[in-house]
């Protein structure tokens, strides 16, 4: 029987992975902007339809942490401006690298 072990190099990522957690907050909102069309808002037909059907709008998360995840996927998808997220995340205690490595999965 063998054991896999993980060894770190000088080339892996010095910051520690997303929790399973932030990444299904990383998969929602990119799932989110796809059903978008990738506008970041829906239009107001989408909205009236959604309405008339009984659908409720999105709902922030209850976590402002994982709620600033989410739009900064949203808008970085959106390739809007995501300046003030950044800073924001890191106060949050996101690390640069883990920013970093989500914004370039959500484009």
């Amino acid at each position: 029987m063998t054991t896999a072990v993980a060894i770190r190099t000088g080339t892996d990522a010095d910051f520690p992975p997303l929790s399973p957690l932030e990444w299904k907050v990383v998969s929602l909102a990119i799932r989110e902007a796809g059903e978008d069309g990738g506008a970041g808002r829906r239009s107001w037909l989408a909205r009236l339809v959604g309405s008339a059907a009984g659908l409720r709008p999105r709902l922030p998360l209850a976590d402002p942490r994982l709620e600033t995840l989410r739009r900064f996927v949203g808008q970085v998808r959106d390739r809007a401006d995501v300046s003030d997220l950044g800073p924001r995340l890191i106060e949050l205690g996101f690390h640069p690298g883990q920013i970093s490595a989500v914004a370039m999965l959500a484009r």
